[in-house]
């Protein structure tokens, strides 16, 4: 019974090696260089600074790179409303909606080589009697928004450029 457990797991992990499986968040072919080249433009409020550091985070773990191939470039816009309400139309919830239109560029032509849009929703309840923590439950539901719009921006990027690798040569992403 256990050789056919340990026969099963080999074969598993033959078969997974096979097909072509590789992990998305990895260095491109065990190199040194980060896993995506790009640089990460400036985005403007302090909203935009903390989605930034966390695309910095995501897209460009080991660093920047030395010599960026693209230019990411994200406008933010950013809204709060009134979603559930009392009795007596005072707030019971609100829902923060953070938007990102975002453009990739080619760093050598400017030419814009991808474009998207990515959304993050997040909503978050209302305490009548405590303005303190409604500020700090409405900071933090933004914050939650921006953090789950970086990992969608970060794999929107990612698999653009993992579709590109089969239509270009070696200029679309270094091997």
């Amino acid at each position: 019974m256990w050789s056919f457990r340990i026969f099963s797991l080999v074969w598993l992990c033959c078969f997974l090696t096979a097909c072509g499986f590789q992990p998305l968040y990895m260095p491109i072919r065990g190199s040194s260089q980060v896993a995506v080249p790009i640089k990460i433009a400036t985005i403007k409020d302090r909203r935009g600074q903390i989605l930034r550091n966390y695309l910095v985070d995501l897209l460009t773990p080991e660093g920047a790179p030395q010599k960026p191939l693209y230019l990411l470039d994200i406008s933010l816009t950013e809204v709060v409303v009134d979603t559930g309400f009392r009795k007596d139309e005072t707030s019971l919830r609100k829902t923060a909606t953070v938007t990102a239109l975002l453009t990739l560029r080619d760093s050598k032509t400017n030419a814009i080589v991808y474009t998207h849009t990515a959304k993050a929703i997040n909503s978050f309840a209302i305490i009548s009697q405590n303005y303190f923590s409604d500020l700090t439950t409405e900071e933090y539901a933004k914050n939650e928004a921006l953090r789950l719009l970086a990992e969608k921006i970060s794999l929107l990027v990612v698999t653009y450029f993992d579709s590109q690798e089969d239509k270009c040569d070696e200029q679309c992403v270094p091997k």
